[in-house]
């Protein structure tokens, strides 16, 4: 007999159905709750969930099945194939649940919606072969029905999977799973009909087994899916209590922060990392890939494609960093970010993002304060040995160029300190200029300058040259004019060995251009380190001479022509060195004025001369040379008086002498200067007049008591009628002053009896005699023909 099946009241047990459904109910939330769970958890964690939801999705719907048909035409007996009914559960599992499990993972709704798809033609899948398990009976099914129930199944799962997670609910997923079930089998069911097979033996009792272990089985499976899902949560909520800790932590850290995992997706984020791009607070990266990012970022700020690919290049350098390390990173907007990449053991790395444009600024300003001069902006003496050491090794051509201004120190005695500031920063303003771009300009200190100059001798000396021409050319100062020049000293690389001998040579080259009359260019030649280091040792042992009494003076006589008596002595330094022998004043007098010593050596000359003066008998004097030094020195005048006071000499038995040098740099202080000298009632005489800067007004305007003829005059007088002429006119013109007329020089008899006829007062010279201690001889008081 056949039975229609298409009345559900009839053909169904509705105890049987009521528990279908609930089971369905529950296996619904149970899937919807693990699908939410895969599409959660990272890729390390997911194949557990997915493996758990495709079990629980995949049993739910075969125990919904096999229950639903345990009720079903309870008017027969019907029996199960169990290795179909297991084929069943294995079908349900690998083409309803894995497909479930896996939809989530997709990001394209397309995607997803084709895994739902798949799951639910899967479940009709299922529930024929679960079908074709039922033993004892004759089925024929209905191609429409089974259409039907297809689509149901396949429509309701894809929207369940293809929803956005907005409106993928649990409540929504569990509908729409149960419609899916529900649907499929009740449609499919009610187009299937059902004889009885006579000959089938079947007995009740494997029914009720079946239904016990499935009763059993379906509720342990969702018991355990159930706590599971129940413990995740639990997981989750106290998760979600620590994200939210380290979210705030996160988000109030002055630093950008991201996390990259293994496979270079965004894991964690915070808001700083936001702000550095230019993102709002609600922009969600997590899941993204570094190349989306790069993608993402370029979008808002209109990066082009080279732009794009720069970035890339730079953050595959940055996957491929193994250690911490950190980097500067600068912004297209001219921040600059100090990067810290730290690799994590598990695979990925976090990266930092600091804002270090400000420190970066301060530790710039702060470099260039360190070597560069503040006042002209030069490179600075830190600066220029830096540069030397670095182009010395490996070993460039170069020629350094040391300039020291002349007459700078007269500018800032004359004018003050910022005229002189003013000065330096026009003087460094053409260097520059001279130099070029690619020139290098240092300021070492004061007025001393350096230039670098990359060429041979002929490039540098071009240079040399043209520095000193351009400082020779007035600076304009506010309303003043001001003149100065320089002094240059170079040196080669080719000629030291390293570079605090090539900045040594320079200075010996540029202390000869001074020492030579300054406006001029000296090259380090060999020598002239070791004749600067007898200098040095010269001056070293100066200081000490006269303590150890290897100073002292010779004299020489001068005669009057009107009687031929000696009326006075010359006195001159003589030093006596235990190694080097005599020295002449030549050459350690202009060593004295240049360090300074010549003042308390003058000061023991003008003592020594007086004390000896002091024994000559009558009223014989003594003249004693006074460097230009030592005149412009302050305490000249109290010198004199301590030598007078000490030796008891009366001062009109002392005279100073000057050369005409010593006199010409300021008439009104020298006449100042001689009137005090005089008061004190010593005697003033012009010494080798004739070979300084000669001018009448010399003789008009200073008070002077002597003028002493330079010996070339003498020498030349015999024989050349301009020196003679010369002669006779200073005698005639010392005469209308009441000045004394003394020759230097005369050295024989005939030169006496000129002088005699043009009228000089009194001669010197080796015809009267040579300079001698007053110990050593006896003095003559008379000149012997």
């Amino acid at each position: 007999m056949i039975y229609s099946a298409v009345w559900f009241a009839t053909d169904h047990s509705f105890g049987f159905v009521v528990t279908a459904l609930a089971i369905c109910l529950v296996a619904g939330w149970l899937v919807a709750a693990l699908m939410r769970k895969v599409a959660e958890v990272g890729p390390m964690r997911r194949s557990g969930w997915l493996a758990g939801t495709a079990v629980v999705a995949g049993l739910g719907v075969w125990t919904i099945h096999f229950i639903a048909m345990l009720g079903y035409r309870p008017d027969m007996m019907l029996g199960f194939a169990g290795n179909m009914t297991i084929l069943s559960a294995l079908a349900a599992i690998l083409v309803v649940g894995l497909p479930l499990g896996l939809a989530p993972v997709f990001r394209s709704w397309r995607a997803r919606a084709l895994a739902g798809a798949v799951a639910g033609l899967g479940i009709g899948g299922m529930h024929y072969i679960g079908m074709a398990a039922i033993e004892g009976c004759r089925q024929t099914h209905s191609s429409s029905m089974n259409a039907l129930a297809a689509s149901i199944g396949g429509c309701s799962l894809a929207l369940a999977c293809a929803l956005p997670p907005r409106l993928a609910t649990s409540r929504v997923v569990c509908a729409l799973f149960t419609l899916a079930v529900g649907g499929t089998h009740f449609v499919a069911i009610a187009g299937t009909t059902m004889g009885r097979v006579a000959e089938y033996d079947g007995l009740p009792h494997e029914n009720i087994t079946l239904s016990i272990f499935v009763a059993i089985g379906a509720g342990v499976l969702f018991l355990g899916a159930f706590l599971t899902i129940l413990t995740a949560q639990r997981f989750e909520a106290q998760e979600r209590a620590h994200s939210a800790v380290l979210r705030t932590a996160l988000d109030n850290m002055s630093n950008g922060l991201i996390y990259l995992d293994g496979s270079h997706r965004v894991r964690l984020y915070n808001r700083r990392y936001l702000e550095i791009y230019g993102f709002t607070a609600d922009t969600k990266l997590t899941g993204l890939t570094a190349d989306q990012i790069i993608e993402h970022v370029g979008d808002h700020h209109g990066w082009s494609f080279e732009r794009r690919d720069e970035a890339r290049k730079r953050v595959d350098r940055w996957r491929g960093i193994e250690n911490f390390t950190q980097i500067d990173y600068f912004m297209d907007d001219g921040r600059i970010m100090q990067v810290e990449i730290r690799p994590i053991e598990e695979g990925g790395s976090v990266i930092t993002f600091d804002d270090v444009t400000k420190e970066r600024e301060s530790q710039r300003r702060i470099a260039e304060l360190a070597f560069s001069d503040p006042l002209t902006k030069l490179a600075n003496r830190r600066a220029l040995n830096a540069r030397l050491e670095r182009d010395f090794f490996p070993k460039q051509r170069f020629k350094l160029l040391l300039i020291d201004l002349d007459r700078f120190k007269q500018v800032n005695d004359t004018y003050g300190h910022a005229v002189g500031d003013h000065l330096l920063v026009q003087v460094a303003e053409r260097l520059t200029g001279i130099a070029g771009p690619d020139g290098f300009v240092a300021r070492l200190g004061g007025d001393e300058m350096a230039v670098l100059v990359y060429g041979d001798q002929t490039q540098a000396m071009a240079v040399a040259a043209e520095v000193i021409a351009a400082l020779a050319i007035p600076f304009g100062i506010g309303e003043l004019t001001v003149s100065v020049g320089c002094s240059i000293g170079m040196c080669c690389t080719d000629d030291a060995r390293d570079a605090v001998e090539l900045m040594q040579f320079s200075d010996i080259a540029l202390y000869e251009s001074k020492r030579h009359g300054r406006g001029r260019t000296s090259c380090y030649t060999h020598g002239m380190l070791e004749m600067v280091s007898d200098r040095a040792q010269l001056e070293t042992d100066m200081r000490t001479a006269i303590e150890r009494g290897e100073m002292h003076l010779a004299y020489q006589p001068v005669v009057a022509l009107a009687d031929d008596r000696i009326i006075g002595y010359e006195a001159l330094l003589r030093w006596d060195h235990p190694t080097l022998g005599s020295i002449s004043p030549a050459r350690f007098i202009p060593l004295a004025e240049e360090t300074g010593q010549i003042n308390p050596i003058g000061a023991w000359v003008l003592r020594e001369a007086c004390r000896q003066a002091a024994q000559l008998p009558g009223d014989v004097y003594v003249a004693v040379n006074v460097s230009p030094v030592q005149f412009r020195s302050p305490s000249l005048l109290s010198d004199l008086v301590q030598a007078l006071a000490w030796s008891g000499l009366p001062a009109r038995r002392l005279e100073i002498e000057l050369t005409e040098t010593a006199i010409v740099e300021d008439g009104r202080k020298i006449a100042q200067m001689l009137d005090a000298i005089r008061r004190l009632g010593v005697t003033v005489a012009m010494d080798d007049f004739g070979t300084g800067y000669s001018s009448l007004a010399h003789l008009r305007d200073l008070p002077l008591d002597r003028i002493k003829v330079d010996r070339s005059f003498v020498a030349t007088a015999e024989t050349d009628r301009h020196s003679k002429a010369v002669l006779e006119g200073i005698t005639h013109i010392a005469r209308a002053l009441n000045v004394v007329i003394q020759a230097e020089g005369v050295e024989t008899l005939s030169q006496l009896e000129l002088m005699r006829e043009i009228g000089f007062d009194a001669i010197q010279g080796y015809l009267i005699g040579r300079p001698q201690r007053l110990v050593d001889t006896d003095v003559p008081m008379a000149l012997s023909a």
